[in-house]
This record gives C-alpha cells, sequence and structure tokens, in this order.
C-alpha cells in the first residue's frame, strides 16, 4: 500500500496527493464537496490524498481545470513520486540481498568449482549469485520453496532456510535438463529390493549403480557438498517435464544417515509427496512421519523390529546376526536403536561405515 511520504534513510517520496489535500484546505471544504467540484468520487478524493491511489490522466485533466496547474504539472508529480517509490524500493532490495549475502558462505562457491578463486566484492558477490541461482532477487531465498519436499534436520531459522534454498537452487540447475525419462513409480517399486541390496556394497561399487538405476526410474540423483548453516540432508523436486530430483548432501554421512535420509526422499516421491505447506505444521508432519516410516519399514518391517527389541539384548553379536538376516547393514539397526533410545548416540559406532562419495 502506498502512503502520501514514505522515507527510507535519505530518501524520501512525496505523494501527489499531499498537494490535493493543500488545495482541499486551502477552499475550506469537505473532500465530498472537492469531488463534487472535480468530477470525481469522494472515495477517489479520499485514496489519493491517503497515497493510496495514483493520479490518473483523467484526473490530472480534472485538476488542472479547477486549479489552473498544468496537466503536466500533475503528472510530472507523479511520475517523480513513482520513480522515488523505485529508488526507495531497489535500496531497500540491495539492502536486503547485502544481509542475505552476509548469511551465505561464498567460499563454498570456490571450494567447488562454482565461480572463480578470486576476491568479490559485496556487490559482486550479490550478482553471481543470482546468475548463478538463476534468481533476481537474493531476499526470495528467505522464503520457503513451496514447491520442493526437504529434510531438514534441524529447526528453520533464517539462516537454515536461506542456505537450504541455495543448495536446492543449485541442485536443481544441475538436475533439471538431465533427463527426459518421466518419473514411474512402477519402475522404483521394480527396483526397490535391488536398491536395498546396493546398501551392502562399497560406495563406490553402489553409488554408480545407484543413479543409473535412479534415472531410468526418471529420478535425478544430485549430490553436492554441504553448505554451512543449511542443514539439509536430502529434498526431492518434481520438474515440469516429469523428472524428479532427488538431493542428497554429504551432511552426517554415516552409511545409516545416508541409506535413511535416501530412502526416506525416495519415501516422499514413492508417494508423491512434492508439495509442502509449512504453514500447516499437522500436514508438514504427517508429511515427514509417512516418508520415515517408509524408510524404517524398508529396512526393517515393523513387526520384526518389535520383536527383536523386545528381547532387549543389544550386543554387537545380536545386532549383526539381526542385520544379516534382514540383509541390511548393522550400522542401519544401530542408527534406527541409538534415534528410539535403546541404546546411548555413542554405544556401538564402530558397527556404522563412513562414506567418502565423490559429491560433484
Amino acid at each position: 500500500m502506498m502512503s502520501k511520504e514514505v522515507e527510507y534513510k535519505d530518501l524520501i517520496a512525496f505523494h501527489p496527493g499531499s498537494y490535493v489535500e493543500d488545495i482541499v484546505e486551502e477552499l475550506n471544504i469537505t473532500q465530498a464537496e472537492f469531488a463534487d467540484r472535480l468530477g470525481t468520487s469522494s472515495k477517489t478524493v479520499s485514496k489519493i490524498i491517503n497515497g493510496e491511489d495514483n493520479i490518473s490522466n483523467d484526473i490530472a485533466n480534472k485538476l488542472s481545470k479547477v486549479t489552473g496547474i498544468s496537466v503536466k504539472t500533475w503528472m510530472n508529480l507523479q511520475e517523480k513520486y513513482d520513480l522515488k517509490i523505485l529508488e526507495i524500493q531497489n535500496q531497500q532490495n540491495a539492502d536486503e540481498e547485502e544481509e542475505i549475502c552476509k548469511l551465505i558462505d561464498f567460499g563454498y562457491f570456490k571450494r567447488n568449482g562454482l565461480v572463480d578463486d578470486r576476491k568479490y566484492k559485496t556487490e559482486e558477490k550479490i550478482s553471481v549469485l543470482r546468475k548463478l541461482l538463476n534468481i533476481a532477487d537474493l531476499s526470495s531465498l528467505s522464503k520457503f520453496n513451496a514447491l520442493v519436499s526437504y529434510r531438514n534436520t534441524k529447526g528453520f531459522s533464517e539462516k537454515t532456510i536461506v542456505n537450504s534454498n541455495v543448495m536446492l537452487e543449485i541442485a536443481m540447475n544441475k538436475a533439471r535438463n538431465a533427463t527426459s525419462n518421466k518419473y514411474q513409480k512402477s519402475k522404483l517399486e521394480h527396483y526397490l529390493p535391488q536398491i536395498k541390496k546396493l546398501s551392502l556394497e562399497k560406495a563406490e561399487t553402489f553409488y554408480p549403480r545407484l543413479k543409473e538405476i535412479l534415472l531410468e526410474c526418471g529420478i535425478v540423483l544430485v549430490a553436492l557438498p554441504m553448505l554451512k548453516n543449511a542443514s539439509l540432508n536430502g529434498a526431492t523436486k518434481k520438474f515440469k517435464n516429469g523428472s524428479v530430483m532427488l538431493l542428497i548432501t554429504d551432511r552426517n554421512k554415516k552409511s545409516d544417515i545416508f541409506w535413511f535420509t535416501l530412502i526416506h526422499e525416495l519415501g516422499h516421491i514413492y508417494c508423491e509427496d512434492f508439495y509442502s505447506n509449512y504453514s500447516d505444521s499437522e500436514a508438514y508432519r504427517t508429511k515427514e512421519e509417512r516418508a520415515d516410516k517408509f524408510a524404517s519399514d524398508f529396512f526393517i518391517p515393523e513387526k520384526t523390529y518389535q520383536n527383536f527389541v523386545s528381547k532387549n539384548n543389544f550386543t554387537s553379536e545380536s545386532i549383526l546376526d539381526f542385520a544379516s538376516e534382514l540383509g541390511i547393514l548393522p550400522g542401519i539397526v544401530v542408527g534406527r536403536l541409538q534415534k528410539e533410545k535403546y541404546i546411548d548416540y555413542n554405544k556401538l559406532n564402530f558397527l556404522k561405515s563412513a562414506y567418502t562419495i565423490n559429491f560433484v
């Protein structure tokens, strides 16, 4: 909403409605009376005086006839106001973008070969980030991307939202035209047992094959190094051509975290939970719980898991035997037991392996 006077720092914009108000005062009449003399509605006059409406060509012409002030003068007053408002908005945007830029580790882009390794001034950083992320205004990074379903392990703050969105934009740029294959649920369903078997292989073996399988299903797997403060483990995004991006990061990538995150995101894809309404916390929680259950049951069916924990035997030997029966990594069992507080987080971590994947 406009107003008669808009200030920002040393910039001030005066709406021409102020001059109309002065004329009404000088004539010592009401706005309604002035509207009658002008040949327009009192509502129009009120909106102009309050800076809520612009002076149109028609109103400028009528004002000229009533006041003797030329149409051009009235239109110039409106144009000057509009230009000053635009200048104020640009300055506000520039200041907002500078604050957003401060939240982002620009060194990340240098370290990963996304920009030249040189010194950048703040305005250069902002310009480079706009181009790299395909956005006109960095302040848009502070908003949730409603078209993306993503799993963030920390509470949402402006800093985590901004950096998570930066990672999402980079991943989407890599994935958006990577395949013309449309996502096919039936193919993913067919390959799920094979994906489960891949979890037993070494990263250098399973990862290339995993990418191939998912691509055949219309899913583009993008792996990225973690950007500081993003706190992002994984994300999904459906594109217009029917393909789907699945982003996974190297944050906390022990074997259990990697596979749970991957299958959690596949759960979103399988259940077609691509759209999020973060203002509806219950709907968001339901969607996340559904993906968590999909991932948990994928490796350890609930009834089988309950039978195991009911025995209250959490030695390394019992976990190794249980994992072997299920055909899964023992670290996945340990991770679930830790998460559900059957064992402490500092127990049995030697059964977990850490992955080193070429995240590019």
